[in-house]
């Protein structure tokens, strides 16, 4: 148990972050850079929503073999250009300013930080990619630690990002118990799940379906929800240490 606020607290519990989807509303902007690259470049647009689907949560790495397979059978396809198209529409939503928080980032912080619970980042993106995104919004102080997809191997579905956060944040093995991962993509709940950890899905740009209902420990329709949540979990915990 630690000090905090005038009262003993018992350090209960531990959330990680996705960044896009979660924090960031990015998938609309990734989804729309790849449909203007179909258009520009005569790609088949319903492969082209597929393939983004497929594609949410996982590293650039992978997403790159998405695109490949997807468009295996398409002769004028070239991976390059397309990904740069999408970069450079995806870029110019970044730099003009058009890329919002989720509604209740702050909220949720703000709430998780006067509490005292430890929270972690842990996103598929590159960590430039990251900063540019959040920087201009002043949270990324807020997080113990920042795991981006180009310091790790694996992308999601493999746990190891978040296993690489958790072990950042100093927790072990016996913590995982305790560590709530907030997840919008499929990938994302199932990395979490594999490492042990209690996944909750906020979907974003796509709905569960019965395997990863079954893998979430709760989904909610928002971060004002979570916070909701976590702020119960903890009275429920308080009350038990009376």
């Amino acid at each position: 148990m630690t000090a905090h606020k005038g009262r003993l607290k018992v350090n209960f519990m531990y959330i990680i972050f996705d960044m896009d989807g979660v924090i960031a509303d990015t998938e609309p902007v990734y989804r729309d850079g790849y449909l203007y690259a179909a258009e520009k470049f005569g790609l088949p647009v319903g492969t082209m929503r597929e393939a983004v689907r497929s594609a949410v949560g996982v590293t650039d790495e992978r997403e790159r073999a998405i695109m490949e397979e997807a468009f295996a059978d398409v002769p004028w396809f070239d991976l390059e250009e397309t990904f740069r198209a999408c970069r450079e529409y995806f870029d110019n939503i970044v730099d003009t300013g058009q890329v919002r928080l989720k509604p209740g980032v702050l909220r949720i912080l703000d709430f998780l930080k006067d509490e005292g619970i430890p929270a972690g980042l842990a996103s598929s993106s590159p960590r430039e990619r990251i900063d540019r995104i959040l920087k201009p919004y002043g949270v990324l102080p807020y997080f113990d630690v920042i795991i981006s997809g180009d310091m790790v191997t694996r992308g999601k579905p493999d746990p190891e990002i978040f296993l690489t956060c958790a072990g950042r944040m100093g927790l072990s093995e016996s913590d995982r118990g305790q560590i709530y991962v907030i997840e919008d993509s499929a990938n994302g709940i199932r990395a979490a799940a594999a490492a042990g950890m209690r996944p909750v899905m906020v979907p974003d740009t796509l709905e569960p379906d019965d395997e990863i209902r079954k893998l979430t420990e709760v989904i909610l329709p928002s971060l004002l929800e979570v916070m909701a949540w976590i702020g119960d979990k903890e009275r429920e915990c308080e009350g038990s240490q009376q």
